[in-house]
């Protein structure tokens, strides 16, 4: 199987090495056979004579030896080795090409197969790779030789005329340009001197470094000015250039005329654009030094969006041909500039005519705001010519009178009108110089409804023939009056929104005030209460204990009302402030109100626990009112519940979060009941006869309260319950929340409701 690879290689490379064809193809067909035979993903030939700086390069221009990695790796000993690996392959195989000792070139080969490249099959490629470099060296040298014999025509086939005179003054030898220029159609031998007034010895002075501005006849049948400059080739033939510089003269003589000028000046470019020349009237026209133009690009000049074309219209211009248009140059420290400019090839560079097109840059930028002004009012506006037929019109006009654009141009202005004679009367007062503002008019729309409006007239002076001569912008009345009325309704429903809100803060105020007012009798009641219930003023039989102790259980409830009461307005108000300092919730258990709750769920017969889990830290928080969040809901759970117990339970929800849930196994909350909770109404969850009987009833402001306090601190609150099942309230607090306005407590949706009103 290696013999017959190696057979069909061998019989590729003998027509590839006996080819005519360039080196490339030579390389080109080579590597594709190497490919194709052994098998090998991809193969390149690298020439090395302009060293790119690689270490494999360097590796093969030393040791001249072949480099194998069959397991490439990130590991690999060259760092191009590991780019090969990002890219997929596995084995790399180089080796020298060499030509008198010296690697002029490599042959590099990757495989995406691992131990590719074997013993056996670099030695099978070495002999092809020695055989091709060979071949290639021989190419080579032949083509630098073919190259340097024709070194001369090449130097001579130039664009401007080239001839070699013999010591008799007649033409040896001319190039193409020196055909078209000169009437050169006779063969070598014709004198010089015929057709460049010049004799031998005239030539010869020229060699020393002079030049001879020369006016010749040219072919074209006019007479040109030509720089003569000469070179001894030997002492009896001298090489003679001549440069057409009438052009260079032209615009000399122009640049002379232009000094003064400040609104045209000339340049003149080099190949690369680069400014070579200009006259002196440049500073004028731009504010700008000829020095510091000298050293710049004429195309770093112009504002970027215009450079390619500017570049593209000139860089192609043919002899004779002229190139115009327009661009915006761009001075440092000076400004904007706007020209129009005429451009034609000049010597290997270009020529350049610059007018100053500022006042016209100025119309056509009033022109485009007029255009966007147009375009951008809600107003109607018509641009109409002499005649009083509309050339434009905007998006408004199709809107407020029905027509589509096409059919309002080319129409007379007038056909809208329904008082045509108020029209021709204003727009005869502005061709006289006048004025028109806001008359009123009545226009027509499709629909032959009248629409009422007043229409203000200008006349441009600027227009060209086929363009408007007056401007008419109409205020349409109908939808002006309708955007009327809307912004007063706006107004008053402001208005009324404000006084909503002011009347909010007296009600809220007023509750406030009178909550304050119904403690201090409470209070009183409660305090005599006591002292009767405890023999104060005397001894009392069990019925009249009863009674005094049914006033003191009241009195407690009645302070609760007032105290939700308040709470509530506090909140609705936003006078409520936390003072937050650090929680233990393991400790919270030990509060006298915890400890009250307990003790009443435990007379009730039900259980009572409170679980804190281990990962749970101390918090930020106000401790008065996450206490009074608690009271509220195991306050509700035990008045709702009747068998079973009361759990709650803390753990640590995320990194910046805890969890609270009180679970009880009560009545449960029907599901009409669970939109209702959380509303800021007096509110108590129905009670089902059959599974509790509770004597009294709350606020329903509770859960209300218990809501807003949990927002107030950075929480949430939601619950989870099924009638006749019990019912799960949860709600999260940050442990250490960042210090931020409260925002003004907002209804929690039907999904996220809480279980029956706090009592």
């Amino acid at each position: 199987m290696q013999e017959t690879t190696m057979s069909k290689f061998l019989n590729d490379l003998v027509p590839i090495a006996t080819s005519a064809v360039s080196e490339e193809e030579i390389s080109r067909r080579f590597t594709d056979s190497v490919s194709r035979n052994f098998g090998i993903d991809s193969v390149s030939i690298l020439d090395l004579r302009n060293d790119r700086g690689t270490a494999i390069e360097g590796y093969l221009k030393n040791t001249k030896r072949a480099f194998v990695d069959n397991q490439l790796s990130d590991y690999s000993a060259f760092p191009e080795l590991i780019d090969y690996r990002n890219k997929g392959f596995k084995s790399y195989a180089a080796m020298p090409l060499l030509a008198d000792g010296k690697v002029m070139s490599m042959l590099e080969m990757v495989s995406r197969s691992e131990n590719k490249f074997s013993d056996d099959l670099i030695s099978n490629v070495m002999v092809g790779a020695s055989f091709i470099g060979f071949v290639l060296m021989y190419k080579g040298e032949l083509s630098r030789s073919i190259r340097l014999a024709t070194y001369f025509d090449a130097a001579f086939n130039t664009t401007f005329p080239q001839l070699i005179v013999a010591e008799d003054g007649t033409i040896v030898k001319y190039n193409k340009a020196a055909i078209k220029q000169f009437d050169l159609s006779t063969p070598e031998g014709r004198p010089f001197s015929k057709i460049i007034k010049l004799d031998f010895d005239s030539i010869l002075r020229l060699t020393k470094g002079s030049t001879a501005n020369i006016l010749i006849d040219t072919t074209s049948g006019r007479e040109r000015v030509f720089a003569i400059a000469a070179s001894k080739i030997n002492d009896k033939l001298v090489h003679v250039a001549a440069n057409d510089i009438t052009d260079a003269f032209t615009y000399s003589s122009l640049s002379g005329l232009l000094n003064r000028n400040r609104d045209v000046c000339v340049m003149f470019l080099g190949a690369g654009f680069a400014v070579s020349n200009m006259s002196q009237n440049v500073e004028q026209m731009f504010g700008y030094t000829k020095a510091g133009l000298s050293s710049s690009n004429f195309l770093n000049l112009i504002a970027e969006q215009e450079r390619n074309g500017f570049e593209k219209s000139v860089s192609q211009l043919k002899e004779d041909e002229i190139a115009s248009g327009a661009v915006t140059l761009i001075f440092p420290e000076f400004g904007q500039r706007y020209v129009h400019y005429v451009a034609k090839r000049h010597n290997n560079g270009y020529a350049l005519m610059l007018i100053n097109a500022n006042m016209e840059k100025s119309l056509v930028d009033a022109q485009r705001d007029l255009d966007d002004f147009i375009t951008s009012t809600s107003d109607i506006v018509f641009a109409v010519d002499s005649l009083g037929y509309i050339r434009e019109c905007n998006l408004p006009a199709e809107i407020v009178l029905g027509y589509k654009r096409e059919e309002l141009l080319g129409k007379e202005l007038k056909f809208l009108y329904g008082e045509q004679a108020v029209l021709d009367r204003d727009i005869t007062y502005v061709r006289n110089g006048g004025k028109i503002d806001n008359s009123f008019v009545t226009l027509i729309a499709r629909d032959m409804m009248p629409v009422p409006a007043t229409h203000s007239l200008r006349l441009l002076h600027t227009a060209s023939e086929s363009g408007a001569e007056y401007l008419v912008f109409v205020k349409e009345l109908r939808t002006k009056r309708r955007l009327s009325d809307q912004e007063d309704t706006i107004r008053n429903q402001a208005n009324q929104l404000k006084r909503m809100k002011q009347e909010g803060e007296l009600k809220s105020q007023f509750i406030y005030n009178i909550s304050h007012e119904l403690k201090t009798p409470l209070t009183s009641i409660k305090g005599y209460s006591k002292l009767l219930y405890d023999g104060e003023f005397g001894p009392l039989n069990d019925d009249q204990k009863r009674y005094l102790q049914t006033t003191l259980d009241e009195s407690d409830r009645l302070m609760l009302i007032i105290q939700q009461v308040l709470d509530a307005a506090k909140l609705e108000a936003e006078m409520i402030k936390l003072e937050p300092k650090e929680v233990d919730l393991v400790n919270m258990a030990n509060n006298p109100s915890i400890v009250a709750l307990e003790e009443s769920a435990r007379n009730k017969g039900l259980d009572f626990k409170w679980e804190v889990n281990w990962e749970v830290p101390k918090i930020m928080a106000d401790p008065n009112r996450l206490i009074q969040i608690f009271v509220n809901l195991i306050g509700n759970s035990i008045k709702f519940t009747q068998k079973g117990g009361i759990t709650v339970k803390i753990i640590r929800k995320n990194k910046r979060n805890i969890e609270c849930k009180v679970i009880d196994t009560g009545i449960g909350i029907a599901d009409d009941d669970k939109k209702k909770l959380f509303r800021k109404k007096f509110f108590e969850a129905k009670k089902d006869a059959s599974l509790v009987q509770q004597p009294g009833a709350g606020t329903g402001l509770g859960l209300s309260i218990t809501r807003d306090l949990v927002k107030l601190h950075g929480g949430k609150i939601n619950f989870e319950s099924k009638l006749g099942q019990g019912s799960t309230f949860f709600f999260t607090l940050p442990i250490n929340p960042k210090a931020k306005k409260r925002a003004a407590p907002q209804v929690v949706n039907n999904s996220a409701s809480s279980p029956a009103s706090a009592s």
